[in-house]
């Protein structure tokens, strides 16, 4: 396959970095600046294949050392991140996976793709996705995801070249190993093409189940030992209706007394879904894929862990669901081991993969490219980062960061609350400080309304389209805290 095109700045800066990794990084900037025709001889170069990881449900604070003299959870990530670029301040745009990862895949926020549950949780074909757009240039493209949302079912595999597996067909105690095994497979086929490949990991998402050896690697109590049961305390806190729980979005913690437990088992998922991680980077590398290609490492959301009196779910948009984790691995390694602080969001991921393969960025998109910030040498797409969750104009709720101060805006029943947070001094949003700091409070409020209409909260012309699901869906996305009232009308067996 012969795909020639003038190549981008970023692309050009990167051909250049593989042609002369021996002088190091300072070629790669030398060269940032130097306009197109100045490299016309290398734009026949083939465009990277790309890998973009999602694990779902990834906490940041669980990549690296979990605490002074601990071991990381995370040696394959922590690996990846040596040879890329590490952001420590990425926000997600909701918290929760369909929205999210839509607007991963449309570089839109999640009131102009539309796909945000409820009624709508169906991503329109009017959007253009990442994996279209890369087909369009004559990549081979595929995804094998962990959960339905990601699926067909959802509108979510647009761009594909061919049908992925369900979802279903890759359940079990191990899931994760057929992800692992068709992704590198996937590669293999296409040798000697530019491919992309979405790879989704589920396993850090409740209920928490590592299969062994994993199981008991954090935990070594009895979990069960004589107390007050610790469903008992998940819903005195309030932070999750009864409803929920008795759909069974609980029952895997029957009997368990030890708030120890829970917290063990999601890090042995974080450790186990890492470990699949190496064994991919190390499949690519045994191809001879690995030092040329894209590699994009992101979270949908984080989750709660009894912060805000939510536990082992994310319902709202406080920063322990919203701040992931973020790692791009740069062709030839270009900016490898660099930190960046600059807050970015999980929108300018689309852009920024684009950029990189050489295809023009739409200037439709609510992201920008981080090209800059991965050189070295450039600013953040934007200032403002903006999340919201929520399907109901009357039950809705917006957030908007302009570090380190981050608005919260909650409406319920016609009703606004306001919530105003210094994330620099109180990363876990515990001190609300919006009576303590009106005129901040009022002018990212104008500014957060200047962008959603309060009277139209999911974007006036965002399609309603609503998927079709069948009773044993529902069931397991109920069983997974995510389906709420839907009519039964909606759905037969299937």
């Amino acid at each position: 396959m012969n795909i020639s095109r003038k190549p981008t700045a970023l692309q050009a800066a990167l051909i250049v970095v593989n042609l002369l990794l021996v002088t190091g990084i300072g070629a790669l900037l030398a060269t940032r600046g130097r306009s197109g025709p100045h490299l016309d001889h290398v734009s026949g170069t083939p465009p990277p294949s790309i890998l973009l990881i999602g694990i779902d449900t990834l906490r940041q604070d669980h990549l690296g050392p979990p605490g002074p003299g601990e071991p990381t959870r995370t040696p394959h990530l922590d690996a990846l991140a040596r040879d890329g670029v590490r952001f420590e301040q990425c926000q997600s745009t909701a918290p929760w996976t369909l929205p999210s990862f839509a607007s991963i895949f449309t570089g839109l926020r999640p009131y102009r793709h539309g796909a945000v549950g409820g009624e709508r949780d169906f991503l329109s074909e009017r959007h253009t996705t990442l994996a279209e757009h890369l087909a369009r240039a004559g990549y081979a493209t595929m995804g094998f995801a962990g959960i339905n949302y990601l699926t067909g079912q959802f509108g979510m595999d647009q761009g594909y070249v061919s049908r992925p597996p369900r979802a279903t067909d890759l359940t079990g105690l191990d899931q994760a190993s057929s992800i692992t095994r068709l992704s590198g497979e996937f590669f293999a086929q296409h040798r000697g093409e530019p491919s992309f490949v979405f790879s989704h990991y589920y396993d850090p998402h409740a209920p928490y189940a590592p299969p062994p050896p994993w199981h008991r690697k954090y935990y070594l109590g009895n979990e069960c030992r004589p107390g007050e049961p610790l469903t008992a305390r998940i819903l005195a806190a309030g932070g999750v209706r009864g409803e929920n729980a008795s759909r069974g979005m609980y029952d895997w913690l029957a009997g368990v007394t030890d708030p120890a437990f829970p917290n063990a088992q999601y890090a042995a998922e974080v450790n186990y879904t890492d470990d699949h991680v190496g064994r991919l980077m190390a499949r690519l590398k045994e191809l001879g894929l690995y030092e040329g290609m894209l590699i994009v490492v992101v979270s949908d959301h984080g989750e709660h862990l009894g912060e805000h009196g939510y536990y082992y779910t994310h319902a709202l948009p406080y920063q322990e669901t919203l701040h992931v984790p973020l790692i791009v691995k740069l062709p030839g390694n270009a900016g490898a081991g660099r930190v960046v602080a600059t807050p970015v969001s999980t929108l300018d991921l689309l852009p920024t993969m684009l950029e990189v393969a050489g295809i023009a960025v739409p200037d439709t998109l609510d992201g920008g490219s981080l090209a800059g910030l991965l050189l070295g040498n450039g600013k953040a797409p934007r200032r403002d980062l903006l999340a919201e969750q929520g399907s109901d104009p009357d039950l809705y709720s917006k957030t908007l960061v302009d570090w380190p101060w981050k608005l919260m805006l909650f409406r319920e029943e016609g009703r606004d609350r306001i919530a105003l947070y210094d994330l620099a001094s109180d990363p876990g949003e515990t001190r609300d400080l919006s009576s303590r700091h009106p005129d901040e409070t009022a002018r990212l409020t104008d500014r957060l309304r200047a962008t959603f209409d309060p009277d139209s909260p999911l974007g006036k012309g965002a399609p309603g389209t609503r998927a079709n699901l069948g009773q044993t869906d529902i069931r397991l996305l109920e069983s997974l805290g995510y389906v709420h009232k839907r009519p039964a009308a909606a759905a037969g067996e299937g």
